[in-house]
């Protein structure tokens, strides 16, 4: 997927619920000129995205820049649909359009003052190169806002001056939605069932967006910063709500790897860009909040969340989760991303942590410690089986339906930690038929011809260096990620005289130093 330029601060979000639905609808907007849009004036402190609106974070660098230079040589742009409320002018379609506007008159494309305050300074690598990009085709394609406007007045023939000219009296066309709150959110929703329709996870964040699911997912995609999602809440909800979105956050997307590939410090769940995050983050919450083994409840069967309670026990039960899966704390396995969450160029792997997740969730739901102890016998063959079939997990994930996928990879894990226990030998064959898949699965993936590597093939380059050389735990077999999960272990326990110097001391999984040494 490309990267897109976060444009999300240009337009505060407000709640429709404050919204004061019987008062006299203000008159229609026809049009806006730009300087209404210049910061600080009074239409654009007024402006407001619904709460329920997708982020605006789905533009290209090349799709901002030519909506610009479009605005600015005045080609035809679609008009803007905007409900005027009793306190606020809500865009009901158009945000990406006039967010970039509001981007290119205030130099901000995501890593400027307005952005930097909406996220409390938290503005990530990946935003501020995106931001970079915008204003390097500016220059080539359109012009910055501020070279245009000291040209205002002074004749010339130039491309450049005609656009500085006319681009105050350009009007942009409006139109509006007469009537409740409610008519502007129906009219939002057939809006977007024709051109660019919504995803199944936008509609899920918007239909159910007061639930646990979408308010916790929303959260913990901005690390708590931003639009306050929980702002229904009592002040002490609303903190917990940020606390817990914040350290979530942490534990799931940082740290944020280079491409290509240099090192192996992964994050356990995948991109923070929410576009691909909040995907994650719904089903994430969904399977460890899961009552049962065989059903996973989706956001719909959750009801409103109206004090907080509901949605900070969700995403507490998120934390209890992922500190299992990868932390320091002493229950933890120390899951490897690289070798249970992603490919062999270091791309992550959706389905398999969720597939871990539920699997996890399940054996703590039935308090079965046995399995843990079972997993960790099992898991020097189980890791190996992993990181040499790399491509293998993909193509059977490629040919499984999107429903089956997170309760096959469940079972995969299962499977793997009977047979490597049963000193059975993992084979290909073996997970096929396991899964319940016929015939033979081919590796179908070409070699590249060119003589240069590709980001793909450097990011193949460095997982293999890295993964061989990775640290190794000496209790269990498996592959240490120090950077976020280690125990420091007594080679001599203490009980039998072991002192704490460095030549008695070793790094372990958590899990493998509290339940397994003794």
């Amino acid at each position: 997927m490309a990267r897109r330029v976060n444009l999300d601060a240009m337009i505060q979000r407000e709640d429709f619920a404050r919204e004061i639905q019987d008062a006299a609808q203000p008159e229609s907007i026809r049009e806006l000129q730009l300087s209404q849009l210049l910061p600080g004036s009074p239409i654009r402190r007024l402006l407001r995205k619904p709460d329920f609106q997708r982020e605006t974070n789905h533009w290209s660098p090349d799709q901002v820049t030519k909506f610009i230079k479009s605005f600015l040589d005045g080609d035809v742009i679609p008009s803007l649909i905007l409900w005027p409320s009793a306190n606020f002018i809500f865009v009901i379609d158009g945000a990406h359009r006039l967010s970039a506007l509001c981007a290119w008159l205030s130099d901000d494309y995501g890593d400027g003052t307005i952005s930097k305050d909406f996220y409390s300074g938290e503005v990530s690598k990946e935003q501020v190169a995106m931001a970079k990009r915008v204003r390097a085709l500016i220059m080539s394609h359109a012009d910055p806002f501020k070279e245009l406007e000291q040209l205002i007045g002074k004749p010339s023939e130039s491309v450049t001056a005609r656009r500085a000219s006319r681009m105050f009296t350009r009007p942009i066309q409006l139109q509006t939605v007469i009537g409740t709150a409610k008519t502007a959110e129906d009219s939002f929703f057939a809006i977007n069932q024709q051109g660019t329709p919504l995803d199944e996870t936008e509609e899920l964040l918007i239909r159910y967006r007061r639930t646990p699911l979408a308010i916790g997912a929303r959260s913990i995609v901005r690390a708590g910063f931003g639009h306050n999602y929980a702002s229904a809440f009592g002040e002490q909800k609303q903190a917990e709500t940020k606390a817990i979105a914040a350290e979530l956050h942490r534990m799931l997307f940082e740290p944020q790897p280079n491409i290509p590939l240099k090192t192996l410090d992964l994050p356990l769940g995948g991109s923070a860009s929410p576009v691909d995050a909040l995907s994650v983050l719904i089903d994430f919450l969904a399977v460890v909040n899961s009552k049962s083994r065989d059903k996973i409840d989706p956001p719909s069967s959750y009801g409103d969340d109206e004090t907080g309670e509901e949605t900070v026990r969700t995403m507490k039960a998120a934390i209890k989760i992922a500190r299992r899966m990868t932390s320091n704390q002493a229950e933890s396995l120390g899951l490897h991303p690289a070798v249970y969450f992603t490919n062999d160029k270091g791309k992550h792997s959706r389905f398999l942590f969720l597939g871990m997740a539920a699997i996890v969730t399940e054996k703590l739901r039935n308090n079965d410690g046995a399995w843990f102890k079972k997993f960790t016998v099992g898991r020097k063959a189980i890791e190996r089986f992993l990181i040499d079939n790399k491509s293998l997990i993909g193509i059977v994930l490629q040919n499984l339906g999107k429903q089956q996928r997170i309760p096959r990879m469940r079972d995969l894990f299962e499977y793997l930690v009977n047979e490597a226990v049963a000193e059975r030998e993992l084979t290909p064959t073996g997970v096929i038929a396991h899964l319940g898949m016929k015939g033979k699965i081919y590796d179908v993936i070409g070699k590249p011809q060119s003589t240069s590597f590709s980001d793909d093939t450097k990011s193949q380059i460095a997982y293999r260096t890295h993964i061989e050389k990775a640290p190794v735990c000496p209790i269990c077999g498996g592959l240490l990620d120090t950077a976020k999960s280690v125990s420091y272990d007594h080679i001599q326990r203490v009980q039998d005289g072991g002192l704490g110097h460095a030549d008695n001391g070793q790094l372990v999984h958590p899990y493998c130093n509290s339940s397994m040494k003794n």
